[in-house]
């Protein structure tokens, strides 16, 4: 019994040593699952910036702070700055986002070419500076018809630089004045002085008016000469009369007022007209370029 023990436990213990000469295959244990990344939250700007991070707090109506992910800085944005936002995966809208607004271009501005006038007047006056920009003639059975269009460069004392590219004809003229004659800067340079004697317009208006009355008074007297020659022939032929020499005195008279009348116009309408005189030079030296 005793050796039956014996062979037992030394079958067992050989047992157990061969059981243990055998590796030990571990069962495969699945590997817990990484925790899902967390979307980054977003925030899209009304201007289309975008800042990508983390929102600290939502103050609907008044702001919004975010932690930039590029940077680490902390960043508030104001309700009215915001278009939308995304935090855990959802997004909200706030209003459309506005796309950036294009970056306008400064055109050179156009170079003038001309001199830079100058107008004095020698009496207080609006005097104006025009430019003729077209003509028009239209004939008729026995009318010729010119007209112009015009507009106005500068007013006294300008200082501008008047541009002649176009080799416009410009004049002096003004509300009451009279107009200049025409006159041309195409060929003047740098600085240049216009000295302008206003005309008035009624002082022309005098003139032409005066040179009427002139002309008819005249008329008149020319009239009367010869009423006064026909008389006295009339009155040697009926009347078997020597001839006597007419009265002459009061249609000379007449003549003369007249002729002083028309004289008179003619210098009201010398007087009334606008005109000038230019300079050009430097350096206190002025060269006269033309008077009209």
């Amino acid at each position: 019994m005793l050796t039956c023990l014996r062979r037992t436990s030394a079958s067992l213990v050989v047992l157990t040593l061969f059981s243990a000469s055998f590796p030990v295959h571990a069962q495969p244990v699945e590997a817990a699952a990484a925790p899902a990344e967390q979307p980054a939250d977003r925030v899209q700007l009304r201007n289309g910036g975008m800042v990508q991070g983390s929102i600290l707090e939502v103050l609907p109506n008044d702001s919004l702070t975010i932690v930039s992910a590029a940077t680490g800085d902390r960043k508030t944005f104001s309700w009215s700055e915001i278009a939308a936002y995304e935090q855990g995966g959802q997004r909200v809208e706030l209003g459309a986002v506005a796309s950036p607004a294009p970056v306008a271009r400064e055109e050179p501005a156009p170079q003038v070419y001309g001199p830079r006038l100058h107008i004095e007047t020698t009496k207080p006056a609006n005097v104006q500076l025009y430019e003729i920009t077209g003509e028009m003639i239209a004939h008729g059975a026995n009318v010729t018809v010119h007209g112009i269009s015009y507009r106005s460069v500068c007013s006294a004392p300008c200082g501008s630089v008047i541009d002649t590219s176009r080799g416009s004809s410009f004049f002096f003229g003004g509300d009451g004045l009279t107009t200049s004659n025409r006159f041309n800067l195409a060929d003047a340079r740098g600085d240049v002085t216009a000295t302008v004697k206003p005309g008035r317009r009624g002082l022309r208006i005098g003139g032409i008016v005066t040179m009427s009355v002139g002309i008819s008074l005249m008329a008149v007297g020319g009239a009367m000469i010869l009423i006064a020659n026909n008389n006295a022939k009339r009155d040697a032929i009926f009347d078997d009369k020597p001839r006597e020499d007419p009265k002459y005195g009061a249609p000379v008279g007449v003549i003369v007022a007249g002729a002083a009348a028309l004289a008179g116009g003619i210098a009201m309408l010398v007087l009334g007209k606008t005109r000038f005189k230019l300079k050009t030079g430097g350096l206190g030296v002025f060269r006269p370029l033309r008077f009209g």
